[in-house]
């Protein structure tokens, strides 16, 4: 895929300035530390070039497993996007490395909260964390990552690749490096619009009124639907099915394929495909990993994230219709709306509540102008 081959391009070519050369290889953030053999440099006597970082030093019989932590549930179904990315990302690194390089995602936040995710990646402990956009409000010096986590920002996925390629993104990722020790490496996959699930018809924007609406770990959520009228709360996606049943929350906001494999449609059988939200997964990468990795490593990785976003976003593309039959097939119900209304509504909260407050001024507008 072409337009990702570009992005990861300019985004290797950013962390490379950031990248310095160390002189020990890496474990794996779940396995006690060893060691193991830097790779070979060779060099004429009285070269002085300066030695480059060795890699990260696995073989065939004791490949390094780059781990990186989810706080989503792992899934079963072998048609699972993460699980398919996933895959297709260890294959091509163990493909191009030979065998000495893996890739993994430990879900469940077994690693603990989002917070945790990143104290570790940021200590290099863990070597990296899947998540979204809007995490990136949780570090120091990533003010405008709201902008990209607006709602209505972004029209398609294609608008978000333009945003991706931009020098606008590589400043905000350069400026995550430099004050948290954390980067964006490349994009994980694109995933479809989040929409409003709940547990009764929500068709206009005035029914949000006092809403007992779920919402990830994102203080970005929180904010901006607060702005809409409802109380939302933070409750961790294992407690997903069972808080809404048991009528702690009245509903959710996410997308209708993850709501479909969750069979929300027994609790909260209504879906309002309002698409205010364009969401992708990123690999939140430890600064320490980074510079370890050899500038081969770096190609190679750059080569296994495209691989890994096109076999996720794919995967979506291709379960987004029969989610929605699966949903109507088992009583739930597509509530019809007014788009107009319902992004008017939002970009109004936007241009209220955040542009110039929460991120640069006209920084909204401008990723928006990026389509046109």
């Amino acid at each position: 895929m072409k337009k990702f081959a570009a992005m990861m391009l300019a985004v290797l070519m950013l962390v490379s300035l950031a990248a310095c050369g160390g002189s020990s290889s890496s474990t794996p953030a779940s396995q006690p530390a060893q060691s193991q053999p830097a790779q070979s440099q060779s060099a004429d006597a009285g070269d002085s070039q300066p030695d480059a970082a060795p890699g990260l030093a696995g073989t065939v019989d004791a490949p390094y497993i780059i781990t990186f932590g989810n706080t989503a549930n792992a899934s079963t179904n072998p048609q699972d996007s993460y699980q398919l990315a996933m895959k297709a990302m260890n294959d091509k690194l163990m493909e191009l490395s030979g065998g000495t390089l893996g890739f993994e995602i430990v879900f469940g936040g077994v690693y603990g909260s989002t917070a945790q995710h990143l104290a570790q990646v940021k200590a290099g402990t863990l070597d990296g964390m899947i998540t979204g956009f809007d995490v990136a409000t949780n570090l120091e010096g990533t003010e405008d990552f709201y902008a990209a986590a607006m709602p209505f920002v972004f029209d398609s996925d294609e608008h978000m690749d333009k945003f991706l390629a931009s020098d606008l993104w590589a400043e905000m990722v350069e400026s995550m490096r430099a004050n948290n020790g954390i980067l964006i490496t490349g994009l994980f996959m694109h995933q479809p619009p989040r929409i409003l699930n709940t547990r009764v018809p929500i068709a206009h924007p005035s029914e949000l009124q006092g809403v007992k609406l779920r919402v990830p770990e994102s203080d970005v959520q929180i904010r901006v639907w607060t702005a809409a009228g409802t109380s939302p709360a933070q409750i961790p996606g294992s407690e997903l099915y069972s808080s809404i049943d048991t009528g702690v929350a009245d509903g959710q906001e996410n997308d209708i394929v993850s709501s479909s494999a969750l069979k929300m449609y027994e609790v909260a059988p209504y879906f309002t495909e309002i698409d205010y939200i364009r969401q992708a997964q990123f690999c939140y990468t430890s600064e320490i990993t980074w510079n370890k990795m050899s500038d081969q490593e770096k190609e190679w990785w750059a080569e296994a994230c495209a691989a890994a976003t096109e076999a996720g976003t794919s995967a979506y593309a291709a379960r987004y219709e029969s989610s929605k039959q699966e949903i109507v097939d088992n009583g739930g119900t597509i509530v019809e709306f007014d788009y107009d209304e319902w992004k008017n509504f939002f970009t109004d909260i936007v241009k209220n509540e955040f542009d110039g407050k929460a991120f640069r001024a006209g920084l909204y507008d401008e990723i928006q102008a990026m389509n046109q």
